[in-house]
């Protein structure tokens, strides 16, 4: 395998575990925000900034709010901004009842997190990695309540069928296990996003598909861009799979796209 494939390969697979290592490792003490109740669960949710739309940040597998914390201080200089914690990860209590779950449950949460926080849509939805489908759930479930989306080196519908074998079958992260078939039905198809606005950032360079991962990932990221009739794609191309860490500032800049669009409709 080419060196850039590997490359490609090693930042893939921090989808399917090495974010869960970075917080298994320790991080900040327990940030401001609250516990609500969501859909039986209990997760915790903070909110800062003004603005409308907010912006909700959705983590990426085995993730917790504190991968997006170099772009919140810009993305809040903009607009209201949501960060939530999944049951079992970040400050959010670990998940009860069945442990088996998908992106559609995921996205039902989410929503109910955020109105149990007192917070209302539409939203702006900005999705890392796993968090793309739990997006694409949430604007196949209520259209209404987005008005715009990002998705950052998002994962697609059918990735534990298409991609490399490490990704079959289900995934895990924070005591669940994730039914990847669910969640790509979860997603009806797209979902059709129609014009509501669409940044797709996707890590690395738009030249890389030297090997059949590398050009499977960039095809899919592309066909992504397709969801909706108002949409960009961009590559941050200093940037490994957590691109909010690496790239903070492509994150702001596609917040800021996104408004500028929502505010003229």
């Amino acid at each position: 395998m080419c060196r850039r494939a590997l490359l490609r390969v090693r930042r893939l697979l921090a989808a399917l575990g090495v974010t869960a290592i970075v917080i298994a490792t320790g991080g900040p003490a327990r940030a401001a925000g609250q516990v609500v109740d969501a859909d039986g669960q209990r997760m915790w949710v903070s909110c800062t900034g003004t603005g409308s739309p907010a912006a909700v940040l959705i983590n990426g597998l085995g993730a917790d709010h504190t991968m997006w914390r170099p772009a919140l201080k810009g993305m809040t200089r903009h607009t209201r901004v949501c960060e939530v914690d999944r049951p079992g990860l970040g400050d959010s209590p670990k998940r009860k009842g069945s442990k088996r779950t998908d992106a559609g449950e995921h996205a039902d949460e989410l929503r109910e997190a955020l109105t149990a926080a007192g917070e209302s849509g539409p939203y702006v939805l900005i999705a890392h990695s796993y968090g793309g489908l739990v997006a694409r759930a949430f604007a196949a479930q209520t259209p209404g309540q987005v008005d715009g989306v990002m998705l950052v080196d998002a994962v697609y519908p059918g990735i534990h069928r298409t991609f490399l074998p490490s990704y079959s079958g289900d995934w895990h992260e924070g005591g669940t296990t994730i039914d990847m078939g669910a969640s790509e039905r979860a997603t009806k198809g797209g979902p059709d996003l129609k014009d509501t606005p669409l940044v797709i950032i996707t890590a690395g360079e738009p030249g890389n598909g030297s090997s059949w991962a590398d050009r499977k990932w960039n095809r899919e990221q592309a066909r992504a861009a397709n969801l909706s009739a108002q949409s960009q794609h961009w590559f941050a191309t200093r940037s490994g799979h957590v691109v909010q860490r690496d790239q903070p500032a492509i994150i702001v800049k596609g917040l800021r796209w996104i408004l500028e669009r929502v505010s003229v409709s």
